[in-house]
Parts: C-alpha cells; sequence; structure tokens
C-alpha cells in the first residue's frame, strides 16, 4: 500500500509540474502576442485553477501516508510509548506466547477520570519505563487518553506492582483509573478476550469520579514459577 501511494504522490507532482509551466508558457504567449492575451489568459487561469486542485489533493494525500505510517511504526515519537497499533500486534503475540509456555500474561489498563485530562505524557511514560524492566513489557498508548501495560510471565506479585503504579500516575498525572487482570494459560486466552474483558470493567468505572484501583486474576490450579515484579 505504501508503495502505491508513493508512485501515486510522484505522479500528482510530475502532474502538477506540467500544469505549471504550461500556464507559464500561456503567459509569455500572451505577452508576445497581445491579440491573442484574452484567450491564452484564460486558458492560464483555467490550468491554475486545475494546478492547485491537484496541488490539494496531493498535499492530503500525503498526510493520509505520514498518519499511516505514524499508526504503524512501534513507538510514538511525541511520548517514548508504544503505539496502540503495535500493542495489538504484541498482545496477541504475548496470548499465544502465554499458552506456549504455560505462564500467565498480565494487562493493566490506565483511564483518566477527567474527561479533560490525559496521560499521553513523555515524563509519565518514562516514569512508567524506568519501573517495568522486564524482557516483554511496555506502555502504549490507547485510542484517546488512556494507556495500557502489558507485561508477560507474572505471578501474584502483580497486585503490589499494581498499587505502586496506581500511586505514581495519580501523584504524577492526577486522577486515574487502574484495572489490572492476568490471564492464566488457558486455551480461550486470546486478544478478543483480553479486550471483552477490558471493556466490561471499564463501564463499570464510567460513573465513577474518584480514582479506583481494581486488581483481579482467573483462577488456576497450578502454581506459578514465573517472574516476580
Amino acid at each position: 500500500m505504501g508503495d502505491r501511494r508513493l508512485d501515486r504522490e510522484a505522479q500528482y507532482w510530475k502532474l502538477t509540474s506540467v500544469l505549471l509551466l504550461s500556464v507559464a508558457a500561456l503567459v509569455l504567449t500572451a505577452l508576445s502576442f497581445p491579440h491573442l492575451s484574452s484567450g491564452l489568459l484564460i486558458a492560464a487561469l483555467v490550468i491554475a485553477i486545475c494546478s492547485l486542485i491537484i496541488i490539494r489533493s496531493q498535499r492530503a494525500l500525503l498526510q493520509d501516508f505520514q498518519a499511516e505510517l505514524e499508526r504503524q511504526l512501534p513507538v510514538d515519537s511525541n511520548t517514548g510509548a508504544t503505539s496502540f497499533f503495535w500493542f495489538q500486534r504484541m498482545l496477541d503475540q504475548e496470548c499465544r506466547r502465554a499458552i506456549r509456555e504455560f505462564s500467565p500474561v498480565s494487562v493493566m489498563r490506565l483511564l483518566p477520570v477527567s474527561s479533560d485530562s490525559t496521560l499521553h505524557k513523555a515524563d509519565l511514560i518514562e516514569s512508567l519505563h524506568k519501573r517495568m524492566t522486564r524482557p516483554g513489557d511496555l506502555v502504549a498508548l490507547d485510542t484517546s487518553r488512556g494507556l495500557w501495560l502489558l507485561m508477560p510471565a507474572t505471578n501474584e506479585a502483580v497486585s503490589g506492582f499494581a498499587k505502586r503504579v496506581f500511586e505514581l500516575v495519580n501523584q504524577q498525572a492526577g486522577n486515574t483509573h487502574l484495572i489490572s487482570f492476568t490471564f492464566q494459560p488457558t486455551a480461550d486466552l486470546n486478544q478478543a478476550k483480553v479486550v471483552d474483558l477490558f471493556t466490561l470493567l471499564e463501564n463499570e468505572l464510567i460513573d465513577s469520579t474518584e480514582p479506583q484501583l481494581h486488581c483481579d486474576a482467573e483462577g488456576f490450579d497450578m502454581p506459578s514459577v514465573t517472574y516476580s515484579l
């Protein structure tokens, strides 16, 4: 898709260049032959308008192309967090890895209480990164104002980590909800299951005006022998 857009952009530039050269040629001809000036100038005006339309179309195409590239980049350049597009890919990968390696995976959701607040801040994300140092841990943007935390290979110590993150974010960014859930490596673990559960948990916080910490986990018979946080 990217190559096709680049080819289309190049074609727009070539056509625009030809049209602008045509305008210049018509104006010069009009100046050289006064008896033809009116018709030539009208033609030049029409071509100039067409050129402006094409330039605007090309600019819109370029902006769409840049937005698509930024969406697919692993890291957001403004905050240093993982992009939401990449988070979705990593969540799907970690769900499959959890089943394969028989280890739990924890997911956290950070949501500002106020609709005017945002957690998409470079200093906050840097603070979170300093506390998430294990392989596979990541801090990701959501599509609005919140954050996602993905932590593979966790155990019961994740509840203590969630409390520390809750305190940090509320101190540094203001009133924020935190939802934490640890998924066991069951056969039905996948991205859709995670998203559906968090949608339900988020709906329970819609009317809450005070920061809420919700930390839960699936029960499992086998003990975990994974990393502590």
